[in-house]
């Protein structure tokens, strides 16, 4: 084992005294250049940031002058994470001293990986709140986003973090910011199902807007079958009739093809259809006409009366098909699970055949 290797392995397991005796008698020259070479694409300071290991950290800034904004690879949980600067490594592994010690020695707090995620949007991911705290404390930019367009609020939101959502709502971070696709952090909390945060970003005037795809934060709910967003949206005072039909039959879709329940999908579809049929024909909502008949759809058509609604019960393949036919009216045919869907139920149906 080379020397290079040596040293990356004891600042990965924390080991200062063999870094120590394998470094004694080498130049500042020879020092300087084994800080900056990099094993399995990282180096060890990059490595020692990532496992917490603060007397490495402080051993190799002061004693070998290792370049403290230098990235590598790193990984977490399974995935690599490319051009990473230790900084990014300790903030998003939850190494509060080793944050404090890298920014003291003039680390960029902003200094982002290959795509563009910055220390705090890691921390931030995680779920490490005093890191965040620090972080902005130290001028932290939260509104730089990543190559997704996804900010910290946005990922905090998606991950469930609540008072690291509420941290940066508190210090003026952008309740209405748009991904490249067009989300907002309101459709992060739909799709992760976080309520309480979803409350709190309406109470900071977060908008209910469409998505690149045209999807609204309660249609997003609808489709990850988060019922209790679903069912909070769909009873605030901005949501149209329609919007509240729309949502309840997609939730219904869901709970056929996702959760498997098609009880559950009947209790949902009834609802709407109480929705689009109240009782008063003048005030009755009736679906859009049906286009030509599908042959991959065996020709089958949206029910459109109570009647019809409730023979489907007898019959679960019939169930499945409408909830095709639902996902794809709602949704639209380009919209990822409508095509997802269409080709799982396919599949479905090629194995079942002889």
């Amino acid at each position: 084992m080379d020397i290079t290797t040596a040293v990356y392995n004891a600042a990965r397991d924390g080991k200062l005294k063999l870094i120590q005796k394998l470094l004694s008698n080498k130049s500042p020259e020879e020092l300087e250049s084994l800080a900056e070479e990099k094993t399995q694409g990282g180096t060890p300071l990059l490595i020692a940031s990532r496992y917490g290991h603060l007397e490495v950290v402080d051993y190799l800034i002061a004693h070998c002058k290792a370049n403290v904004e230098l990235g590598g690879s790193v990984n977490f949980d399974g995935e690599t994470i490319e051009g990473a600067p230790p900084l990014w490594a300790a903030s998003a592994a939850g190494h509060l001293p080793v944050v404090k010690t890298l920014l003291k020695h003039g680390a960029s707090v902003n200094n982002a990986t290959l795509t563009n995620s910055t220390p705090l949007r890691a921390a931030c991911f995680d779920g490490h709140l005093e890191i965040v705290r620090y972080l902005v404390e130290h001028r932290a930019d939260m509104e730089v986003a990543n190559r997704h367009g996804h900010t910290c609020l946005m990922i905090s939101c998606y991950k469930g973090h609540k008072e690291i959502a509420k941290f940066l709502l508190d210090k003026g971070a952008d309740v209405n910011r748009k991904s490249v696709k067009g989300n907002t952090a309101l459709h992060d909390c739909a799709e992760s199902g976080s309520l309480d945060i979803m409350k709190m970003l309406l109470k900071c005037n977060a908008r209910m807007e469409r998505d690149g795809y045209g999807m609204t934060p309660l249609l997003a709910a609808s489709v990850t079958g988060h019922t209790n967003i679903v069912e909070y949206l769909a009873h605030q005072p901005r949501t149209s009739r329609e919007e509240r039909i729309d949502a309840l039959e997609l939730l219904g879709a869901t709970f056929v093809d996702k959760k498997r329940d098609l009880l559950g999908a009947m209790k949902y579809w009834r609802r709407a259809m109480e929705l689009r049929q109240p009782g008063d024909k003048a005030s009755s909502l009736a679906k859009p006409p049906p286009g030509p008949p599908i042959s991959a759809y065996s020709c089958a058509q949206e029910v459109n009366t109570a009647e019809e609604l409730e023979a489907l019960i007898t019959d679960p393949d019939e169930m499945r098909m409408q909830a095709l036919l639902v996902r794809e009216r709602i949704l639209g045919p380009s919209h990822p699970d409508t095509s997802y869907y269409i080709r799982y139920r396919g599949a479905v149906y090629a194995d079942s055949v002889p």
